[in-house]
């Protein structure tokens, strides 16, 4: 270690250490500082000189660097040199999105990891895991996804065994990526991200890996909506790769950030954002998705003329390239530059232009959600006009597939509220049942998939609507005009929210006050019941006449789909856990009485003391009391007095 060359070079490993990757760099690139080193010395550097490489996203570089090594390897027949070679040209590849060729290396290298001489089972199984990882990986963006899912198998568990490497980082955070974007699991998702940044944390050169965990987290929760938390974790991501000089992500983390102040209205610092990112993506040959986000957000903000330069520019890389895919992708953004005129036949060439996107096969389901939706509130403008119901048959039409084309790509935000939307259409029909129904269909979607805001807003609205029923029957017996029933179905907010992707304000949630819990057959013959008043004459009096009210909901509603019902001024919640009917009477709003509801039901059935015990009852037809099943007074309490601030935070 005192060879002068050595130091220098020793020097550059701890720069990289130190995420002064430039610096690192320089060093390295500088191949005098090679000369008078023994063979694994120079593998080593060049080794650390790749991953520099890697994490600067320079993936021509990288592979030209990993042919040299893997030349090298195989002229002194040093088959591990030639493979990590072969792994950096395979990364090199993927960074450049080829992903087929990446492919054939990855053949190559498999075949030469079979002819290596005696080597440790460690050092094996290092080797494989790299393999793995790349072949999840590449198969990934190809599309493949159960291969993925078996390639990543195996080193999401070799932490266990094998020491933390890249690799294991690398296999949590592909895991999270799938389940983000293809499985819509965010909470999976979160905790391979966590581990992710765990293990990240534990390695060398890891600034690249936790920039990485806080783009990952910023997509989880851009996912579910919570945009400010989203922004945190992508301006913190911003701050490592613009240290370690990564332009690739910092163009994409800069599209980001705009995209997450649009979503929340702040339209000139989303501008801001995403065009700081087109400057840096001059670098790369795709600039179209970028000018089509910057076309989207001037047209929202209202400046015309800001879109339109945008436009010009998509405008002249299509006509020098006419690409299918670009073809499609122009049409449709000049399809929004004409709808915002107020000619009619403007209006009409939009719609042409639209049901053209629709129509095409094998274009990316972002643009035909987006083109669906667009197309949808062309359709609304038309029938607020002229009430022809040939043109609320096409609006039907064209929501039905936005649902099928929502739940296929995994757009859970417009599968929800597509089915809010619905709920609104259904009320200029004076259809509150279905409508109800559809608004109960969106809130367990929006909770399912952990789209917190948005489930408070829908049952909000659904409660709202259960006290107006008798207003609606009203005004469908006097015949009201279809544009007082627009305003009051609150159908162009609505189309708003999916036009702009408009953050939704969250209404104040209070508490509920709880009155009776209930546990009935399927029947609705009583098995138990739980006050929380204290008055027992008045208990008595209430308790006849909500189970009066449970058997008409049994009968009526929840075959409909419903979970809800107005008792004068209480609220009824029943739920379906077979044998059993499950019901919370309480005074207030039902957002949080339903997660503790949903509570309750799920750890009544995870405590097998308290669930055989209450079958047990049943088969005898015997009534429960506290008395008799003390953890059930246990859970009552945890569940619905002591855990109401937690449940509060939901």
């Amino acid at each position: 270690m005192s060879h002068p060359k050595l130091k220098q070079l020793s020097t550059a490993e701890q720069l990289f250490d130190a995420g002064k990757l430039d610096e690192a760099l320089e060093l390295f690139n500088d191949w005098n500082q090679f000369e008078g080193l023994n063979f694994q010395q120079k593998h080593y550097f060049k080794f650390l000189k790749s991953l520099i490489l890697t994490y600067q996203h320079k993936g021509e570089e990288l592979n030209e660097l990993g042919e040299q090594i893997f030349q090298e390897g195989q002229k002194f027949n040093e088959k591990l040199q030639s493979f990590d070679g072969l792994i950096f040209i395979i990364t090199g590849l993927g960074l450049s999105n080829k992903f087929n060729e990446a492919l054939k290396r990855i053949e190559q290298a498999e075949t030469l990891l079979e002819s290596f001489p005696s080597i440790s089972e460690k050092e094996l199984s290092i080797r494989k895991l790299r393999i793995n990882v790349r072949k999840a990986w590449v198969n990934l963006f190809l599309g493949n996804i159960d291969l993925t899912e078996k390639y990543l198998k195996e080193p999401l568990s070799s932490h266990k065994e094998l020491s933390i490497t890249v690799e294991t980082v690398w296999a949590h955070l592909l895991m999270a990526h799938l389940l983000i974007l293809i499985k819509g699991n965010y909470e999976l998702a979160n905790q391979h991200t966590k581990k992710a940044l765990s293990l990240a944390k534990q390695i060398k050169f890891n600034h690249y890996w936790i920039g990485f965990c806080n783009v990952s987290f910023g997509a989880i929760n851009t996912a579910i909506c919570e945009y400010d938390i989203a922004l945190n974790y992508n301006m913190k991501s911003l701050a490592i790769f613009k240290e370690i000089n990564n332009n690739w992500y910092i163009a994409n983390l800069l599209n980001n950030i705009g995209y997450i102040y649009f979503n929340k209205g702040e339209y000139d610092l989303a501008l801001k954002y995403m065009e700081e990112g087109l400057l840096l993506w001059e670098q790369y040959e795709d600039k179209t998705n970028i000018l089509d986000s910057l076309i989207y957000v001037a047209l929202q903000k209202g400046d015309i003329e800001c879109a339109q330069r945008y436009f010009n520019r998509l405008e002249k890389i299509y006509n020098q390239k006419k690409d299918k895919n670009l073809e499609i992708l122009y049409q449709y953004n000049k399809a929004l530059m004409l709808k915002r005129s107020s000619r009619i036949r403007d209006k009409a060439k939009t719609e042409e232009l639209l049901k053209h996107v629709i129509e095409t096969e094998n274009i990316s389901l972002e643009l035909k959600i987006n083109s669906h939706i667009h197309l949808c509130d062309l359709l609304l403008a038309e029938y607020r006009i002229n009430n022809n119901n040939e043109v609320l048959d096409e609006i039907n039409h064209y929501t039905a597939q936005l649902l099928t084309i929502a739940e296929k790509s995994r757009a859970f935000l417009v599968f929800s509220e597509t089915f809010i939307l619905q709920a609104k259409l259904a009320l200029l029909n004076f259809d509150v049942k279905s409508a109800r129904r559809l608004l109960n269909q969106a809130q367990k979607i929006a909770e399912t998939y952990g789209i917190k805001r948005l489930a408070k807003q829908i049952s909000h609205e659904h409660d709202e609507l259960i006290k107006k029923q008798n207003i609606w029957e009203n005004l469908k017996a006097s015949n009201v005009s279809l544009s007082e029933r627009w305003k009051l179905a609150g159908l162009k907010e609505q189309m708003d929210n999916l036009v702009r992707k408009r953050r939704f304000e969250v209404p104040e949630i209070s508490d509920e006050e709880p009155v009776l819990l209930l546990i009935l057959s399927e029947g609705g013959t009583p098995l138990f019941s739980h006050s929380f008043i204290e008055e027992k004459s008045y208990e008595s009096h209430l308790f006849g006449g909500f189970l009066t009210t449970i058997d008409y909901f049994i009968r009526e509603i929840f075959s409909e789909g419903l979970d809800r019902a107005i008792f004068g001024e209480y609220t009824l919640l029943l739920k379906s856990t077979p044998p059993f009917f499950i019901s919370y009477i309480f005074k207030g709003d039902s957002y949080h009485a339903l997660q503790k509801l949903n509570y309750f039901i799920d750890h009544i059935q995870k405590q097998g003391d308290i669930w055989q015990n209450l079958l047990g009852y049943f088969k005898i037809n015997q009534t429960v009391y506290l008395k008799d099943i003390p953890l059930l007074d246990s859970l009552i309490t945890e569940t619905f007095i002591t855990k109401r601030a937690a449940f509060s935070e939901l």
